[in-house]
Parts: structure tokens; sequence; C-alpha cells
């Protein structure tokens, strides 16, 4: 884009601006990217560990089964002084 009134500094700045722009705009792109990348990951992550968390499918499949057994009175004999 030509500028009206033009001069060396005048073409200099507007070259400037141009790549500043560019490099702002790429940064920024380059950050969003990596932004992502940890957002996508963590949500893996919690897919993998806690199944149900952050939207997994089929959460409970992962789940053992606890023995049904009471150990109420057992405990208390052997912990009470």
């Amino acid at each position: 884009m030509p500028v009206g009134g033009g001069g060396a500094i005048t073409e200099v700045l507007s070259s400037i601006g141009r790549i500043s722009e560019l490099m702002f705009e790429g940064h920024w792109y380059a950050f969003s990217k990596a932004v992502e990348s940890l957002a996508q990951g963590s949500l893996r992550l919690n897919q993998n560990l806690w199944g149900s968390m952050g939207g997994g499918v089929g959460g409970s499949s992962l789940r053992g089964s606890s023995p049904s057994r009471e150990y109420g009175k057992q405990i208390e004999s052997k912990f009470a002084k």
C-alpha cells in the first residue's frame, strides 16, 4: 500500500509497521495453537485418569467392583482401647 507524500523514512516506517503486524499475528497464532494443544492434552489426561471427567465416554467401564464386606466390628474391636 503506497503512502501519500512518501519518502525514504515514510517507506521504512511503513515497512516496519507491516513486518511488526505480521510478526505479532504469527506469534499470536503460535501462542494460541500452543494453548489449544495444552487444553487438548489436559482433556486427554483427564479422560484417561478419571474416565467420565471431561466428557469421556464409558468412564464406568474402567471402575472395578468392591467386595461387599462388613468391616465395622472387626475394625472397632481391633483399634478399641
